[in-house]
């Protein structure tokens, strides 16, 4: 046991604390003049405190501002403070421990000494040189987080998104419980500095290993939830465009019990004294003239296309255009299309280029908008071309935010590029020639 002058402890008390307070800050990235003169105050009272407790002080410092936590912020961002504090407090208690031990080692091998008694001797000098060790130790964890940074939102993002802070918390308040048992009980059974120090060269280790399996358990239970929300996703998908593709059908049927209906009543029309009722009839026959266009050499071909994901969606955005006056053209050259990879993606992508081309158009004369499918043995490609009236930059349309239209996002076709850029089998090919916009998908590989 070293004994240190209680003006010298009420400094590394205090820096110890602050040094927490400050470590959380950094995990929640939240910094003011009002935080740092709180945390100033705080960690001279609690070091003060921790002159008559010991290493107890630090068990009443983290239970406060735990239960201020708990009774005045909300629940999302108390559960980001609290164990933004603990992970704080767990790293800091053993780089302070670590701080001190390598001050020592120093202080030995300088004065080829192994005493404790020298320590107290310089305990003027012993104590600044540790609190300055610490801080590089600080600082080198600081660095190595910020190397992370990434890696680290993402992980807190999926703590938050499948509710797993609980479990985050708890398994972090028993690693800062479980060191601070440690260090009471070897100060208790006045256990030698050898041993302490071996103790927390351990605790250290693991300390490491729990977060570090604590990462992996969270990403398998992202995986787990990302897996069947697809699951979910990819079904109710599936249940949808088979629904567009039965009404579809169920169009087609109605088509010909239409034009037979039609064709058996223009004789009573015919010989019908009212102009009203022939007038009615002739505004019905060129609705049913428009409507022939669902299976007349257009969006039938689609049956060519044997994916119903992307046959759906080639329908219903038939459909869509024609609630909007677009023109919509399906241009298919063979009787078959087969798409076996990445099918969502290119579902995805599909739709964003389609949507675009008709959001385009609404504004211009020119509402029409045509879809190309050409395949190969190895090679797929599929053109979306819409008509355009002004010049626009080919760079720009891909950034984020970008667009055409008046209070529009523009994050379409950003989007389209990160899919594209993370996938290796899909490419974009955006060319402009007279007049028109040309957007091409490219897959490459067995269909």
């Amino acid at each position: 046991m070293v004994y240190i002058d209680w003006q010298l402890e009420w400094i590394a008390n205090f820096f110890m604390l602050f040094a927490i307070l400050q470590l959380k800050h950094y995990f929640i990235r939240k910094f003011s003049l009002r935080f740092f003169l709180a945390d100033i105050a705080l960690a001279l009272v609690f070091g003060y405190i921790g002159l008559f407790f010991d290493e107890l002080f630090v068990l009443f410092f983290i239970g406060a501002i735990l239960i201020f936590n708990w009774c005045v912020k909300k629940y999302r961002a108390n559960m980001q403070n609290s164990i933004s504090l603990i992970m704080a407090a767990n790293i800091e208690l053993v780089l302070f421990s670590l701080g001190t031990y390598s001050a020592r080692i120093l202080f030995f091998i300088a004065y080829n000494q192994w005493r404790l008694t020298l320590l107290e001797t310089y305990q003027e000098y012993f104590i600044p040189i540790s609190l300055v060790i610490n801080l590089l130790y600080l600082l080198i964890v600081i660095l190595v987080f910020e190397h992370f940074r990434y890696q680290t939102i993402k992980l807190w993002l999926q703590i938050e998104k499948y509710h797993l802070g609980k479990r985050v918390l708890v398994l972090s308040l028993g690693i800062f419980i479980s060191f601070m048992v440690i260090m009471i009980i070897s100060d208790l059974q006045s256990v030698t500095a050898t041993i302490q120090a071996s103790l927390i060269l351990i605790f250290s280790i693991l300390l490491i290993f729990a977060y570090y399996q604590l990462t992996v358990f969270v990403h398998a239970i992202a995986i787990q939830n990302e897996a069947r929300e697809k699951l979910t996703y990819n079904k109710q998908l599936n249940e949808y465009l088979t629904s567009v593709q039965q009404q579809y059908t169920e169009l087609r049927k109605f088509k010909h019990d239409f034009q037979n209906i039609m064709l058996a009543i223009k004789p009573i029309i015919d010989q019908s004294d009212s102009q009203e009722l022939k007038d009615y009839y002739r505004d019905i026959t060129k609705e049913k003239s428009e409507m022939s266009l669902v299976s007349r050499g257009n969006i039938s071909q689609a049956q060519a296309i044997d994916n119903d994901l992307i046959r759906g969606l080639i329908i219903q955005k038939f459909f869509i255009a024609k609630s909007r006056q677009i023109d919509f053209h399906l241009e298919l050259s063979q009787e078959h299309y087969q798409f076996k990879n990445e099918v969502l993606i290119i579902i995805r992508i599909l739709g964003i280029l389609i949507d675009n081309a008709f959001e385009y158009v609404e504004e211009i004369a020119d509402k029409e908008v045509t879809c190309a499918i050409t395949q190969t043995e190895n090679t797929t490609e599929i053109t979306i071309d819409n008509p355009l009236n002004e010049n626009i930059n080919l760079k720009d349309i891909f950034q984020s935010g970008y667009s055409t239209k008046k209070n529009h996002s523009g994050f379409g076709l950003a989007n389209v590029r990160k899919l594209i850029n993370e996938s290796d089998n899909l490419y974009l090919e955006t060319k402009t020639i007279h007049g028109h916009l040309m957007m091409t998908l490219i897959i490459v590989g067995g269909n």
